[in-house]
């Protein structure tokens, strides 16, 4: 299990009844009556590999006991033919709620790592907002990308500003780029969090290199691009992206190239190296 600040790993049975039976005793002690997970998308890695996000709201009696907060769960099929969890990893702050108790750290057996930096915990929360884009992108899953973003939302590309103040435009444009993947044999999207920073305390700046995969092989050169996002009801969701990609040049020879330029540009056109 990892937190944004904490891992506990869990060794064997007796281990994970204690943290079980840890986990219930909390759940027993907020009075929470409704535990309910929504999944958000979900992909085959392999046959024998689900990866997936869901969404958790806890409420006590009709009220919520905390911010509905994201997971990324990794599902595994065995020999005996039955799917296992086998690594949860959430974007729930200990802060936030007690989810690794202190009694845990009492108990012996337990592989409990060191905390993680403030810079870390940011790096991580981020990362998990990245991979759940990524995800959406790959299932082909429009609600998947929908629950990332807060309408209205704005790309930024040296073209200008797009801006999608409705749920039928950007279901549209995932349409579009999802078929662009499909054409050219997209196999993996991978975006690599670089920094992030929290702002005014409800918006986070994050800045990330995304890598298209066939295979093991680019198809475009990688590019780097800042995300801005605002907490919402305990949900870190998408207002702005800085140096989108819009529509794929797939003839790309450098990471200028990118993006499709007309041939008949004004001289305040960047040149190749500039980055905006």
């Amino acid at each position: 299990m990892r937190t944004v600040d904490g891992v506990v790993v869990c060794t064997s049975d007796e281990e994970f009844r204690a943290l079980f039976n840890g986990f219930v005793q909390e759940l027993d002690a907020l009075n929470v009556t409704q535990y309910a997970r929504t999944c958000d998308t979900a992909k085959f890695v392999t046959a024998n590999h689900i990866s997936g996000y869901h969404t958790t709201r806890v409420e006590a009696r009709g009220t919520e006991v905390l911010a509905p907060f994201l997971t990324r769960l990794s599902l595994y099929r065995g020999r005996d033919d039955v799917w296992k969890a086998s690594i949860s990893d959430t974007s729930l702050r200990s802060a936030d709620w007690q989810i690794i108790p202190d009694w845990l750290e009492q108990q012996s057996g337990f592989s409990i790592r060191g905390r993680a930096s403030e810079d870390q915990q940011r790096l991580h929360l981020f990362q998990t907002i990245l991979d759940r884009i990524s995800a959406a992108f790959l299932s082909k899953d429009p609600d998947g990308w929908l629950n990332c973003t807060s309408l209205p939302f704005h790309m930024i590309t040296r073209q200008g500003v797009e801006t999608f103040d409705t749920e039928e435009k950007v279901r549209r444009d995932f349409e579009i780029y999802c078929q662009e993947f499909e054409i050219h044999g997209i196999t993996d999207i991978v975006r690599e969090a670089k920094t992030a920073e929290i702002i005014d305390g409800d918006q986070m700046v994050g800045t990330y290199r995304t890598h298209i995969l066939r295979g093991a092989n680019h198809v475009v050169p990688p590019w780097d691009a800042s995300m801005t996002l605002r907490c919402e009801n305990g949900l870190w969701r998408v207002t702005t992206v800085m140096r989108a990609i819009g529509h794929l040049n797939w003839s790309a020879l450098n990471p200028a190239d990118i993006e499709d330029v007309p041939q008949d540009t004004t001289n305040d056109t960047p040149k190749k190296g500039d980055h905006q």
